[in-house]
């Protein structure tokens, strides 16, 4: 049985041609059921071969740019004045750093006693300033983060200058030179933390940031979690490496290097007002990473829990409901089985060592770790009666080497290695709220590669040149379980939700990313002026192939209803593609001082996006006809300006009370993701109704009805005046220094995307949809669903533009109370309020389709109130003790209606209507607690630590995904938060 020929198409049908690849085989099928099972020789391997040519490549990269945006790096600047506060120009103050890159520096105070120091690694330093006939002020312990200015004010008494007078105490905490709304985590701060095995787990301490899911002692760390900040999309949100993007390059806001938070010396959470240099507007996450120094340096980290140390948390309805949900099959295999959210074993292990080379001229730092974890998958069982495991494997290298070329120059390489194994992923098979059998699942392999380079070379006192290229390559597998044998039919039941026998495809997903970056920094009196360029190409490919069932290599999905025989999907596969897109940036920012109290932050970003796809085919398949196509070009192709703008107002003029205002545009991030939706050979599929005439349970050819119709990007075309996506937000804020080395904030955020992208199927009008009022079977609930005129069955043009309904708008308030480590106490602490409205359905969903009802409504992991809270206290004799408390609103669920063909026949075969606006229910609220003890055993030159976490304290349990399907399992949960763990471990440092 061959589909008929897809109408609206827009791309002309070419022969085969050679190299076309019409392939006869894929890669995907060749190991296939096999565990993954790869040496540390064979990594080592093929990682030096590929590690040579790169670096070579970003050298000249480095050495052929014109100038780079260097982030993960900080600044000191301040004023030095008499004992009258009169400015004091001419005086020389030098900064103290010895042994690191960089560390020891001088400059002159300009006209105003003003002076800066920059491009400094996070640390600790030391200012002195000195002027004949005054006495010299020094300042020990000024603390410096990346991407921060540190505010140092020196005074100097009328004296001798050999007299110094050291001041007391530690830099300010507030920041009022910049805009930028961010929280740091110093590695002092992710050590003491009891949640820091993943950038993820570190990233909930953030105000405002909301994760897709609850992490409970690293559950959740080798699956990525997706942030949110201030209603940004998936799309605005990055992962960045010293300032370098690392993000995937097959999809903008998602990762494919799982990275070791050992690795880093700071984690820096940008959540809003970011400068001009930065092309996106939503979460960033920039790793900093160690660097060396002449100091041999070296630590130990072990941490781990199993079955023994952690706790069943599931009683009353909750239990009730999972052992409601479980198969019926299951529970006649094995009538005793007793759902559980246990973790059978995490363990993790990590080794950091650094220090010199060549003293004073090139340093090392090497991080490697090995991490495991084992844990039952709540909600989902076997067929066989036994409880589906959820088990993971990952490995991690990593050496960065910096060289102090000369005196104002330097140089930093990194290298870093990821291998990642998830042996039973169920986000490629189902959502979270489905039930997934273990053979459903599969087994994900995935090797990562990332090279950077970054030059840094001070032209002359006021000018700072910066050139850096990374390269960054990820290959994921995605393969069977190996009980999966061939001819299996890959199953799904719409009612139950439930998704058994095997996945209907498997993959194979190469993608590469590259960054160029430059900038050149000119400092000169009141202003602060950067200025610079940025290149990025993206190169994501996807092969799809159906190796399982009895039509393999095509997908193929069989369809129940409660168990009866419904319909069946049908697929492309097998297909295979290639996505390219490039960015082109250049930027000019300014910091402006126009006044003691007042500082600009002024910016404008100009960036164009361009994507392409070559020639490529489609296979013939029973299902679908062979077809090839031409070179997609400019898919889209875009220019569009950033401004950005920020001011803050010093009120006191002594850096204890800032205001601060901004208003910015961001470019949303784009990449390949538009050119995923007209790509003619994208993974889709047909529904075909099933009629089981033989009662064998297997679907014949001849059994099956008339496709929908494949809706391939053929049928889909961008408007000709489509526009850059933006986001505009709007920010006021004020921040006090308080006693006790503390800093409260309060800060109000409007945010709203505008130009968003949506479809409408020209092919089918909304008034050619016929309202049909019914009663479905199977939740008795009475609707109306609309069903698609006979004569248009598939029937497909489908046009992408810019729809002021799909638009969104976000407002909050997040208040803040940080303290620094001082008097053995420190705190951080966030209230955050918000609400996020929007279409609720996303781009893909046709704007005619009547049947996508309550478009407007809450968007995303809405929840209108959070509050977290981290605190530490060190007990005597060396004892410390922290924690951490957060609350979350539930998210907001949609209830929906699945009318099948044993309600109403219906053109599609199944439509889904939804029943009430989301939000009318909500997941409940969440009480996480988490807590750490640790003693440190010194001998001066060696500690020891030993350290026990309780994660989960309360041993709450949560919902966090239940059933919102009208039907027999409708409200059953599926899901809920993973049962208290203790995890014991040790720190050594040498």
């Amino acid at each position: 049985m061959v589909s008929p020929k897809n109408p609206g198409q827009r791309i002309s049908i070419r022969g085969r041609r050679a190299g076309v690849g019409c392939h006869p085989q894929s890669s995907v099928g060749g190991g296939f059921g096999k565990r993954y099972d790869e040496s540390m020789e064979e990594w080592a391997m093929r990682t030096s071969i590929l590690a040579g040519p790169i670096v070579a490549t970003l050298l000249v990269w480095a050495i052929l740019a014109s100038s780079a945006a260097a982030q993960g790096v900080g600044a000191i600047g301040g004023t030095v004045s008499d004992t009258s506060g009169a400015a004091l120009p001419g005086v020389s103050v030098s900064l103290s750093n010895p042994g690191v890159i960089g560390g020891d520096q001088s400059s002159v105070t300009d006209e105003r006693g003003a002076y800066q120091f920059t491009r400094l690694v996070p640390g600790s330093y030391s200012i002195r300033a000195s002027l004949q006939g005054f006495r010299s002020a020094l300042q020990d312990k000024v603390v410096v983060n990346s991407d921060t200015t540190t505010r140092v004010d020196l005074r100097l008494e009328i004296g001798a200058l050999e007299e110094t007078i050291t001041v007391s105490g530690q830099s300010p905490l507030l920041d009022t030179t910049q805009t930028l709304k961010q929280t740091v985590m110093t590695r002092d701060t992710l050590d003491v933390l009891p949640s820091r095995s993943d950038v993820w787990a570190i990233g909930r301490a953030a105000p405002a940031v909301v994760m897709n899911k609850y992490d409970v002692g690293g559950s959740e760390m080798f699956s990525q979690s997706f942030p949110q900040i201030y209603g940004s999309t998936d799309n605005e949100r990055a992962y960045t490496i010293d300032g370098m993007d690392v993000t995937w390059a097959g999809g903008e806001g998602f990762v494919i290097s799982y990275l070791d938070a050992h690795m880093f010396q700071e984690v820096n959470l940008q959540t809003a007002s970011g400068a001009a240099e930065s092309a996106k507007g939503g979460l960033i996450t920039n790793m900093v990473t160690k660097t060396g120094s002449n100091r041999f340096l070296g630590s130990y980290s072990f941490s781990g829990g199993g079955e023994n140390t952690s706790w069943d948390n599931l009683s009353g309805q909750t239990l009730a409901d999972l052992l409601a949900a479980v198969p019926l099959r299951a529970r006649l295999a094995n009538p005793d089985l007793v759902p559980s959210a246990k973790t059978l074993g995490i363990f993790d292990n990590s080794v950091s060592v650094s220090g010199p080379i060549m003293r004073d001229k090139l340093w090392f730092a090497t991080t490697a770790s090995i991490a495991s974890l084992a844990q039952y998958r709540v909600g989902s069982y076997n067929l066989d009666g036994s409880r589906a495991q959820d088990e993971n494997l990952m490995r991690n290298i990593s050496t960065k080497v910096s060289w102090q070329a000369r005196r104002a120059s330097q140089l930093h390489m990194l290298y870093n290695f990821n291998n990642k194994g998830q042996f039973n992923r169920t986000e490629n098979t189902a959502p979270i709220t489905d039930f997934i059998d273990g053979n459903a699942t599969i087994h994900q392999v995935i090797n990562s590669n990332i090279v950077q380079a970054k030059w840094t070379s001070v032209l002359r006192h006021d000018l700072l040149f910066d050139a850096s290229g990374s390269y960054l390559h990820g290959d994921e597998h995605g393969r069977p379980q190996d009980a999966v044998e061939p001819g299996s039919i890959p199953t799904f039941d719409s009612v139950r939700r439930e998704h058994t026998v095997a996945p209907p495809n498997f993959l194979h997903r190469p993608a590469s990313r590259v960054n160029i970056l430059s900038s050149l920094t000119f400092h000169t009196g009141s202003h602060d002026l950067k200025a610079g360029y940025q290149f990025m190409y993206r190169k994501a490919s996807d092969t799809w192939t159906g190796v399982i069932s009895p039509y393999a290599p095509f997908g193929f999905r069989r369809v129940l209803r409660n168990g009866l025989p419904d319909s069946v999907n049908t697929y492309n596969s097998p297909t295979t593609f290639v996505m390219y897109s490039h960015d082109h940036a250049g930027f000019i920012q300014d910091r402006w001082t126009p006044t003691k109290k007042l500082t600009l932050n002024l910016g404008l970003r100009l960036e164009s996006t361009y994507a392409w796809e070559p020639a490529l085919c489609q296979e013939e398949t029973l299902f679908i006809a062979a077809r090839c196509f031409g070179k997609i070009e400019g898919a889209p192709s875009l220019v569009m300006p950033s401004p950005r703008f920020g001011v803050i107002y010093d009120v006191t003029g002594d850096g204890k009370t800032a205001i601060k205002l901004t208003v910015n545009r961001y470019n949303q991030p784009i990449g390949v993701n538009y050119l995923q939706l007209i790509n003619p050979v994208r993974l889709t599929n047909d529904t075909r109704l099933w009629t089981d005439g033989n009662h064998d349970f297997v679907p014949q050819l001849d059994e099956l009805g008339p496709s929908t119709g494949f809706n391939l990007g053929t049928t889909n075309r961008f408007a000709d005046d489509l526009k850059w996506p933006s986001a505009v937000e709007y920010s006021i804020g004020v921040q006090r220094s308080l006693p006790y080395e503390m800093v409260a904030g309060v800060t109000y955020i409007n945010r709203r995307r505008g130009d968003e992208i949506g479809s409408k199927n020209l092919a089918v009008p909304t008034n050619t949809y016929i309202p049909l009022t019914v009663t479905e079977v199977s939740s008795g609930a009475v609707v109306t669903v609309y069903n698609q005129a006979p004569a248009l069955r598939g029937k497909f043009d489908v046009l992408y533009g810019n729809y002021p309904e799909m638009d969104t708008e976000f407002n909050g308030v997040d208040i803040t109370l940080n303290k620094r480590l001082s008097h053995r106490w420190m705190m951080m602490g966030s209230a955050s309020f918000g609400k996020s409205t929007g279409d609720i359905y996303g781009s893909s969903f046709d704007l005619n389709d009547p049947n996508n009802s309550f478009r407007r409504g809450l968007i995303g992991n809405e929840v209108p109130f959070s509050l977290k809270i981290f605190g530490l206290y060190q007990l005597p004799y060396n004892i410390q003790f922290s924690g951490t408390v957060q609350h979350f609103t539930g998210f907001p669920e949609l209830t929906t209606v699945l009318v099948s063909s044993n309600t109403v026949a219906l053109t599609r075969v199944t439509q889904r209507v939804t029943y009430e606006p989301r939000g009318t229910t909500r997941l409940p609220d969440v009480n996480m607690a988490d807590i750490s003890v640790r003693k440190a055993f010194s001998n001066g030159r060696y500690s020891i630590e030993p350290i026990m976490d309780v994660f989960n304290v309360t041993n709450g349990s949560a919902i966090r995904a239940r059933s919102t399907q009208l039907g027999p399992s409708y409200g059953v949960a599926s899901d809920v938060v993973r049962g208290r763990i203790i995890k014991f471990g040790v720190n050594v440092r040498f």
